[in-house]
């Protein structure tokens, strides 16, 4: 199947535009869901977002469902896998797909997981959990990495390109993860909830 997207760019270019535009729209619906169940159970400090991406997290908060600063470099990557496969040779094209689809197929199906999580915490879910943004980078990033690290050892068994190149994918999804990190303030000494502080003014 793999072979076959790779001979028509077109088509492999529209279906990296529908991973990439699932991407968002699994990431409004579950701002959707946090907004009017999980933000009971769940927040995250010292900004309130379930959004990684700096850039898209006030969009996000606003449940837009079309975001040019989102819609635009989905539609460059559309355009650029489509030229890259008419001109790169054939062998070397699975290893693309798998790639760029890797980087939104391992989004897309950690959104559907935590929107099915915050779905299933409707009921029987107890508490909230102050999650510190470092915090969350570096569970998403060990996630990234344990899924990376099984799928080098599929691409090497099977010997498949395709399967190479969703692993870098999910390599290159953990390092984004640290990169993010990187940008937020450290935790502080002694580390206190939200809830606990005392605002100022």
């Amino acid at each position: 199947m793999i072979d076959w997207f790779s001979s028509y760019p077109w088509i492999a270019g529209v279906v990296t535009f529908l991973l990439a535009w699932v991407d968002w729209l699994l990431t409004i619906l579950q701002e959707r869901e946090r907004q009017l169940h999980y933000a009971e159970h769940y927040q995250s400090y010292p900004v309130n977002t379930i959004e990684g991406n700096p850039r898209y997290q006030s969009t996000v908060k606003a449940r837009r469902l079309l975001e040019p600063r989102q819609l635009i470099p989905a539609l460059l990557m559309t355009l650029i896998v489509t030229v890259a496969l008419a001109w790169i040779p054939q062998d070397w094209r699975p290893l693309l797909l798998g790639y760029v689809w890797g980087l939104y197929l391992i989004v897309d199906t950690t959104h559907l997981g935590n929107l099915l999580g915050y779905r299933a915490g409707r009921h029987g879910l107890h508490g909230k959990i102050f999650l510190h943004q470092r915090t969350g980078y570096l569970m998403q990033m060990g996630r990234y990495s344990a899924l990376s690290m099984f799928l080098i050892l599929l691409a090497a068994a099977s010997a498949s390109l395709f399967v190479a190149g969703v692993a870098l994918g999910g390599v290159s999804s953990a390092a984004r993860q640290f990169l993010w990190m990187r940008k937020i303030p450290a935790i502080d000494e002694p580390d206190e909830p939200p809830s606990s502080l005392h605002v100022v003014g």
